[in-house]
């Protein structure tokens, strides 16, 4: 017993420290991944900013007219 737990300790440790796999250089990674991921948030960012734009001139355009 006292044998076991040092060598399931060591057969744990080099398991955990060896190199990982190398990606596949038949399909490399999608690079517009991590530009989709950062630009879509943005981008609904934009339109929502579009929005309350909008309705802020029509609302400057309605008193505008109501008080002339």
């Amino acid at each position: 017993m006292r044998l076991l737990i040092p060598v399931c300790l060591s057969v744990a440790l080099l398991a955990g420290c060896q190199k990982p796999a190398p990606p596949n250089p038949e399909k490399p990674p999608e690079p517009q991944a991590l530009a989709k991921a950062i630009n879509q948030p943005l981008d609904r960012a934009k339109d929502v900013q579009k929005t309350v734009d909008a309705g802020a001139e029509r609302e400057r355009k309605a008193e505008a007219e109501a008080t002339q």
